[in-house]
């Protein structure tokens, strides 16, 4: 009984290091935020800091059920903003024929699979001179060249790479500056989208992470699988995403209201999987090993 305990945790677990300036609070917890050597990002010192993901709040949702505290043993990178559409098509159009012909290439990149975006992360990887975190043996594509399907797939968080954040990640970056007052939403969108960045205060001392409440809803690394009231470390989320193959998006976009955004919502009005797109769904890179 205790060895297949063992495995059945193994598989909530999976750990690194490094980087400094400004010191933020929240959900519990303090992280230190600064400029990254890595073109667009941000250093997260996570080192020994605890995001909270999901609620006990009785009007959330099942899959928002019950609070989990999730602590860091490594630092990582997160970008600054949301992919945008200049940034996604000048990468993935000579690499792999798919474009997201842009209106305006300052807008988030949307309308993407998941497996769009880890193809993104991929080429990002590749054209710096690093390892890539996501490996497959061949991919689906569509008629309107997007990824679908990708066989084999596999996710190497001990890879020092470009990916997708996980959900303990992008909280815990979230908790920095979350302010949906100060977001792309429902209230003040018109119902589109915005160039990144486009409610950065400028007198801030330091650049935000912009967008991180409204604008585009975000891609993250994760499976949906269902919390447990304990604290895990270097959690990278479920080994599946249950009968559906579901996954977790973040952050709302500019169709939702002011107050229905929060830093637990996990999902959207539609069963979301890997193949998923919509034009209100974007994403950001993370980098790093875990």
């Amino acid at each position: 009984m205790m060895s297949v305990l063992f495995v059945l945790l193994a598989f909530l677990f999976c750990a690194c290091s490094n980087s400094e300036n400004l010191s933020v609070s929240g959900q519990g917890t303090t992280v230190e935020v600064s400029e990254d050597s890595l073109s667009g990002m941000f250093r997260i010192k996570a080192m020994g800091a605890t995001a909270i993901l999901g609620t006990n709040s009785e009007n959330a949702r099942v899959i928002e059920h019950p609070s989990m505290r999730v602590k860091f043993e490594y630092d990582y990178s997160l970008g600054v903003h949301e992919v945008t559409c200049g940034e996604f098509d000048s990468l993935m159009k000579p690499a792999t024929g798919l474009a997201l012909n842009c209106v305006q290439d300052s807008l988030p990149a949307t309308n993407v699979t998941y497996y769009d975006a880890v193809l993104f992360a991929n080429e990002r990887s590749k054209a710096e001179g690093f390892d890539t975190a996501y490996t497959y043996t061949s991919a689906s594509i569509d008629a309107e060249g997007h990824c679908t399907n990708l066989e084999g797939f596999a996710y190497h968080p001990e890879v020092n790479a470009y990916r997708l954040p996980t959900e303990a990640e992008w909280v815990l970056a979230a908790t920095w500056n979350w302010n949906p007052q100060n977001g792309w939403t429902a209230e003040n969108s018109d119902y589109k989208l915005h160039q990144v960045c486009g409610k950065v205060d400028p007198l801030a001392k330091l650049n935000e992470l912009c967008d991180m409440a409204g604008n585009a809803m975000e891609w993250v690394n994760d499976w949906l699988g269902k919390f447990v009231d304990t604290t895990l470390s270097n959690y990278v989320g479920a080994p599946d995403g249950g009968a559906l193959g579901q996954r977790i998006v973040k952050g709302g976009s500019y169709r939702n209201t002011l107050e229905s955004m929060n830093l637990y919502s996990r999902g959207d009005v539609y069963t979301v999987t890997s193949s998923t797109r919509a034009d209100y769904v974007g994403f950001r890179l993370a980098f790093g090993s875990i």
